[in-house]
């Protein structure tokens, strides 16, 4: 009897220990990786997670991809262009299907970029006469999110500046209404994104024209001059992926990967407690000292000759405009980062700088590097110092963000930094089979 009762609880066994294996699914995400929207009782988390999606049999996922999607259906390469969502859900067999469970779904990734573009009728901050677009998405009476602005002359095809809010790097909570700078500003009018409207350069065309001007290749090693977005906070450039053309400029690379890089760091470690406006741009054209540039002391502005007979400026600034949202009272509460993008410096006077009154600046990184040259130069300076210097600067921020109060947004990010949507199933789920607006080709 013993033996038979062994073999039964064996067999028992060997039934039931698979059942905590099967029916987890699990998706890698691509590059180009959609945003995953995720129900948490009254809560709707987004996120641009990428790595690898998982969900328990029975869970759903919530695509979103502002520029369409591409994915695998039954192992076959598969396109919907006009859709906005995918909806998918995992199997008992560890596989993730499309919501009617007719087609096996892998490989989710947006064709373009994740968010959508839109025109707002509520202008930026003196961008009147220009076009605000604004990246973000709507999802339906649940609300909406914005990622970035944009302030852009059409008719030169180049951005005057571009606005963000620092938001918590893992999942944002989808609201009524949105904590920063882009509260107002409206979702009014789909954009098409048009990339041949887009004046920009690329790195190969920067080398070969280096290359052939030989003043220029005696003076600047190799990739002295980069091109790369003007967004370096990594979360938000995420954001910006398929749309990196309008915001692209000409850097020095020893800034941009030098104390540039260091201030974003050291403001996104004070994130953690703190939320910032943030506005970037740039200014003036560099020039060669006139000793260098060309006889009769006569200056010479560095501009990238195209084949096309057009050229592309390198600016001699790169401005960053801060504006803290939750108030201490001084001088740190609102001031402007000046990049200088010249090897050519060594000091400047072009305001006196703050940098130490910046209290999570002083004891960063870039507080110890700011004044080295080969790191890049940079200053910090108050607004009403180089408001009147700077290119398209719209000047020192207006009364926003009245609606919400400091307690209300450190609450929300209490909240949204202890949950992962990866991981979160969606307890709304109730059948796999419900209806879904996609077009299908």
């Amino acid at each position: 009897m013993w033996p038979i009762y062994t073999v039964f609880l064996g067999l028992s066994l060997l039934l039931i220990l698979p059942q905590d294996v099967i029916g987890t699914c699990k998706m890698e995400a691509g590059p180009n990786a959609p945003l995953v929207l995720t129900q948490f009782g009254s809560k709707l988390l987004l996120s641009d997670s990428f790595g690898t999606y998982e969900r328990e049999y029975g869970e759903t996922i919530d695509f979103y991809c502002g520029s369409g999607f591409s994915y695998n259906r039954d192992g076959y390469a598969d396109t919907f262009k006009e859709t906005v969502k995918v909806t998918v859900y995992c199997n008992s067999n560890s596989l993730f299907y499309d919501q009617w469970m007719s087609n096996r779904i892998s490989n989710v990734q947006c064709l373009k970029g994740s968010w959508q573009m839109f025109e707002s009728k509520t202008s930026m901050q003196n961008c009147e006469g220009d076009m605000t677009l604004v990246l973000g998405h709507e999802f339906d009476e649940k609300g909406s999110i914005k990622s970035a602005a944009l302030c852009y002359d059409i008719l030169s095809s180049r951005m005057k500046y571009i606005g963000y809010t620092t938001f918590p790097t893992k999942n944002r909570v989808i609201t009524k209404t949105q904590v920063g700078q882009l509260n107002d500003i409206g979702l009014d009018i789909n954009v098409t994104y048009q990339k041949y409207l887009v004046k920009t350069v690329s790195q190969g065309e920067i080398d070969a024209y280096m290359a052939k001007e030989r003043q220029l290749a005696q003076l600047f090693a190799g990739e002295t001059f980069q091109i790369g977005s003007l967004v370096q906070d990594e979360a938000v450039a995420r954001q910006l992926h398929g749309y990196e053309d309008m915001v692209s400029t000409i850097w020095m690379r020893a800034l941009r990967a030098g104390n540039w890089k260091h201030w974003i760091q050291a403001m996104r470690d004070a994130t953690e407690s703190n939320h910032f406006d943030v506005r970037l741009g740039v200014s003036g054209y560099l020039e060669l000292p006139m000793a260098i540039g060309r006889p009769c002391n006569v200056s010479r502005s560095l501009k990238i000759e195209m084949a096309d007979g057009s050229s592309i400026p390198i600016p001699a600034h790169i401005w960053a405009h801060v504006h803290a949202l939750e108030k201490t009272g001084g001088v740190q509460d609102e001031f402007v980062i000046i990049g200088h993008n010249s090897p050519f410096l060594s000091n400047s006077d072009f305001c006196p700088s703050m940098c130490d009154q910046v209290s999570w600046l002083r004891s960063s990184l870039f507080g110890s590097l700011r004044e080295f040259p080969a790191y890049g130069l940079v200053q910090c300076c108050r607004v009403e110092d180089v408001a009147s210097k700077l290119d398209n600067f719209p000047g020192a921020f207006a009364s926003v963000n009245a609606t919400r109060n400091t307690a209300e947004v450190q609450l929300l990010d209490l909240f949204t930094r202890t949950i992962d949507t990866t991981t979160v199933p969606n307890p709304e789920y109730d059948d796999p089979y419900y209806p879904e607006n996609v077009i299908r080709h």
